[in-house]
């Protein structure tokens, strides 16, 4: 065989070879500029970009799905093993029969499971959002008045309202649309005024361009939002009424998507105080209407209550308690009141009802703070003046000083210090602060500390130097007495004609209390023989009077309660024969145009005189305890430091009951500077002898048969309290076997609905 012959086969392999490879060069390449095309088309990050989102949850109210969802999980817990599975199961077992218990238990065993569910910690992200779609809005609104309860266990605002809050579109002008359809409904002069002012030739602008006008540059989105929220609160409160079929401008906003706009403007602008709190006067009209629960909870707001309810501004957290309360139906808190303390749930019924009515332009969060802090002057039982230089009294101080490894060694030095203090204070006398210049008809009473008593004063006036309050009835009250309901009353008012109002605003005293007794009737207070005590500031203590007249004169069961349960009334500095205020020199009224509210306090006025022999004629039938505080001092007015006295002495002199003049001026009289002042231990002690429901003796001449009379009632009353601790005991037990048994029943699997 020739060479050529041999290399034959080769070259035919070599062709085929180079034939297809050449081919396959060529398709490859063809491929490769087809994918460069497609590359710089399409955007291959699209999927990277969608597997960053996180996961969307929808809530889906069927029985049959919870129960299947239920069976998937305990299918997938006997598949593992080991001790985590057992705790595992026993945590989503319980959770799952709480939950069940929420919803189909009684009274005594929903609280317990509610409170059990608000104890559990340290849960992991899926399990919370698993439990967020199992509750039902009655759960989740009670939930959220629990105390500790997690945020995770309430589903967000739904996704097209939290993609909303991402984008740039002007919200402001949607709040508009929602105010000129209130408007159409109910025409007002406040919001015609308001839309032409800040909204002119919006419609004109609109017709020119295609796209919504930008808004004017003299004002951000954001404050204009802050009035359109403003101007909503005002409309919906002037035509509120309590039945939601009768509330038209409710029904209007509620119906053009007003709650998922507002849940986008707290997306939006997250943690703004003022939005807040302007989004939350809205909120406690409508949620009056407890039918509307299912919106809040539909547009994810009740896990946002339940977030402004642990706020530290009192005024976020009080607003955000009457919500939750209103759509729970426990209570009703009408507009205008505010539920100070308890702000979560309690089982325990409230051992008095404390109530706080401010007066002319005062407010619940303004009159009733903690007197300001002067460097220059004494503040507290020590009667030393503070320089400018060591101003701050809240300096931090050495924890760690004196500390020793032996805790029995540190305890017994503590001991030893408490006894020195108390012999060098044995010695010391005690002077309380705002000591009374003058007092009338004062009970005969024992007012001498003893040494422990002392070094307790000056640990507490410490302390209330240091922690400044915005609401000290809210703040002091509740750790001195205990199971207290302290609500504020709100109303509008106004000095001099000259300032802007609204023409429907304008009320007289008899209006006032007219408006405020049914909304109190609402909120359950004085019902169930609960005692009520009042705290009155300036022309508040009128409008309590009168209520209380009006309540006594009722044939209304209920509003009868109100005027039977009050047991105290307190009056700071209140004008019952009238003020010099109101009866200025014709040429000061026309430069001052003193307003409506002024006008009624004139001296010896015939209305004031009336109500103030009605209300004395009342308080000696039920037996009213009447304590007055009195002004001694101008207040500086205006910057430029007018001396002006609001009230005279014998103007707020009541004649009955007990009658203080202090060295104080007309907006401090309310405002003590400790819990050490005379104007909160006068209030503490009446308020303990209340809820202590002491029983008066009949005094005896004999000193021998009052002794025995004396010791009797001690025996009973130590006799009466054991039986009702030892009952309190049972009770506590019995709950917390039942408890037991649901924990027992978790790892049985016995529980049947």
């Amino acid at each position: 065989m020739s060479l050529r012959d041999r290399l034959k086969p080769i070259l035919k392999v070599l062709k085929t070879a180079s034939l297809w490879g050449s081919g396959g060069f060529f398709v490859a390449y063809h491929i490769r500029q087809t994918c460069k095309s497609i590359d710089s088309i399409v955007n291959t990050r699209v999927l990277e970009s969608e597997k960053k989102q996180t996961a969307e949850y929808i809530y889906i109210d069927d029985p049959t799905y919870t129960l299947t969802l239920k069976m998937e999980q305990d299918r997938q817990s006997r598949q593992s093993v080991g001790l985590a599975r057992i705790w595992k199961s026993l945590k989503h077992s319980l959770a799952w029969k709480l939950l069940w218990l929420c919803r189909h238990g009684n009274k005594e065993q929903r609280n317990i499971a509610l409170e059990q569910l608000a104890a559990f910690k340290n849960n992991k992200s899926w399990d919370c959002l698993k439990l967020a779609q199992a509750l039902d809005k009655n759960t989740a609104v009670l939930l959220a008045r629990t105390r500790g309860a997690d945020l995770r266990y309430f589903l967000p605002p739904p996704i097209h309202v939290r993609r909303a809050a991402l984008t740039t579109e002007l919200l402001s002008f949607k709040l508009k649309d929602i105010i000129v359809a209130a408007q159409s409904v109910n025409p007002h002069s406040c919001i015609q005024h308001f839309l032409s002012k800040y909204f002119t030739n919006v419609q004109e602008q609109a017709m020119e361009a295609d796209s919504i006008p930008i808004k004017p540059d003299r004002i951000t989105e954001r404050d204009l939002c802050l009035l359109c929220l403003d101007a909503l609160h005002h409309h919906i409160s002037l035509f509120h009424t309590k039945e939601y079929n009768d509330d038209i401008s409710a029904k209007t906003v509620i119906n053009l998507g007003l709650l998922p706009k507002l849940a986008e403007l707290m997306l939006r602008y997250r943690n703004d105080v003022e939005l807040d709190m302007a989004i939350l006067r809205i909120f406690t009209v409508l949620s009056v209407h407890s039918g509307l629960l299912t919106d809040f909870f539909q547009n994810g707001l009740i896990g946002e209550l339940s977030r402004l309810l642990r706020s530290k501004d009192v005024r976020l957290s009080s607003s955000a308690a009457v919500c939750l309360a209103n759509l729970s139906g426990e209570y009703c808190y009408r507009p205008g009141l505010y539920l100070l303390h308890p702000i979560y749930r309690t089982t325990t019924p409230p051992s008095c009802d404390t109530l706080l009515v401010h007066g002319l332009r005062g407010g619940v969060f303004v009159t009733w703070r903690q007197r300001d802090r002067k460097c220059a002057e004494p503040i507290g039982i020590i009667d030393v003046t503070i320089s400018d230089i060591d101003c701050d009294p809240c300096e931090e101080k050495g924890t760690d000083k004196n500390k020793y490894l032996d805790p029995d060694l540190q305890q017994v030095m503590e001991d030893l210090i408490e006894l020195e203090d108390e012999a060098l204070l044995s010695e010391v006398e005690v002077v309380l602060h705002d000591l009374p210049i003058e007092a009338k008809r004062e009970k005969a009473g024992s007012y001498d500390y003893a040494a422990n008593k002392k070094r307790l004063a000056l640990i507490q006036e410490e302390q209330d130097r240091c922690n400044y309050t915005f609401c000290w009835p809210k703040d002091w009250l509740p750790k001195d007495c205990d199971n207290l309901r302290i609500m504020g009353v709100n109303y509008w008012s106004t000095l001099s004609e000259w300032l802007e109002r609204c023409p429907l605003q304008t009320a007289d005293i008899a209006v006032r209390a007219a408006d405020l007794a049914p909304a109190l009737i609402d909120a359950g207070v004085g019902s169930k023989n609960t005692p009520v005590v009042w705290l009155t500031h300036s022309m508040g203590g009128l409008i309590a009077k009168q209520v209380l007249i009006e309540s006594a004169q009722s044939k209304d069961p209920e509003s009868q309660n109100l005027s039977i349960n009050t047991k105290a009334i307190f009056f700071y500095s209140t004008p019952h024969k009238g003020s010099s205020l109101a009866t200025m020199p014709r040429a000061a009224a026309a430069v001052l145009w003193p307003s409506s509210d002024v006008r009624q306090l004139q001296v010896n006025s015939p209305v004031l005189l009336d109500l103030h022999n009605t209300f004395i004629k009342f308080a000696d039938m039920f037996g009213w305890e009447t304590i007055s505080f009195a002004e001694t001092m101008p207040t500086l007015v205006t910057a430029f430091k007018v001396p002006i006295r609001f009230v005279e002495s014998v103007s707020a002199d009541l004649g009955r009951g007990a009658f203080y003049q202090l060295p104080l001026d007309h907006l401090s009289i309310c405002k003590p500077a400790t819990r050490q002042s005379v104007l909160y231990t006068t209030l503490l002690e009446v308020i303990q002898k209340v809820t202590a429901n002491d029983v008066e003796m009949v005094s005896y001449s004999n000193p021998f048969v009052q002794y025995l009379v004396e010791l009797l009632w001690r025996l009973l009353r130590s006799k009466a309290k054991r039986m009702l601790d030892t009952f309190d005991d049972t009770q506590s037990n019995e709950g917390l076997r039942w408890f037991e048994q649901i924990l027992l029943e978790s790892f049985t699997d016995d529980f049947t609905d």
